[in-house]
């Protein structure tokens, strides 16, 4: 059942998505996400390719868990929507680049938002009641390993179960929990979020100087 070892050494690729439809989710594999929650997201407001914060990006794949198809371009039919459970690991993700959380450049925000209907979602974090990657051949190396073979899992994953609202994994940077979402989650996506700041706005200087003491991160 396990895939491709020549992918990377951690985590290999994945099985093809029949196999992976055949192979289904335990009712301990999958994760709800209640209408309750707040979720939170780094994102640019000035600049090029600017998405609102409650769009999914149809253009990849580029990140972990983007389930495009390749080549690299605009897929209409696949698009992928990223979240933090977190300020923190939203704000480690954002700026893993330079470790840097830079205020302004691209006058970024950090939105919090809460989903319309509860979603559902395959597991992968390692507080996981379940172990779906490793049942499917992988490993929990699918939140950190490189995103050639994460991206190929997200494909195989969205083709073998195409009404998955998309995954819950861990943040490379802070260890918190993340969602990937796909396109069956774009109905789940609110109108208004629960609170929109630019990070330059002085009521998010504490929390961002937390997150940064915590992550190691500079702050300009």
């Amino acid at each position: 059942m396990g895939g491709d070892l020549t992918g990377d050494p951690m985590l290999p690729g994945p099985p093809p998505p029949h196999v992976l439809h055949a192979l289904g989710i335990n009712d301990d594999e999958m994760c709800a996400i209640e209408v309750d929650e707040i979720w939170w997201r780094v994102h640019r407001t000035e600049g090029e390719h600017i998405l609102p914060w409650n769009a999914l990006r149809t253009f990849g794949p580029v990140l972990r868990f983007d389930p495009h198809p390749l080549p690299r371009a605009e897929h209409l039919q696949h698009g992928v929507w990223y979240g933090a459970s977190t300020p923190c690991a939203a704000l480690g993700e954002a700026f893993q680049v330079d470790r840097t959380i830079d205020r302004e450049r691209g006058r970024p925000y950090l939105t919090g938002l809460s989903f319309t209907r509860r979603l559902k979602l395959l597991d992968l974090a390692a507080d996981s009641r379940g172990a779906w990657a490793t049942r499917a051949g992988g490993t929990f190396a699918i939140s950190t390993a490189p995103h050639t073979v994460t991206q190929q899992w997200a494909r195989h994953i969205a083709g073998a179960f195409p009404d998955l609202d998309g995954l819950r994994y861990n943040s490379r940077f802070a260890g918190d929990p993340c969602l990937a979402l796909f396109i069956p989650a774009r109905s789940a996506l609110p109108a208004r979020p629960r609170l929109s700041l630019p990070l330059a706005h002085p009521d998010l200087a504490g929390r961002i100087a937390g997150a940064a003491k915590r992550l190691g991160y500079g702050v300009v």
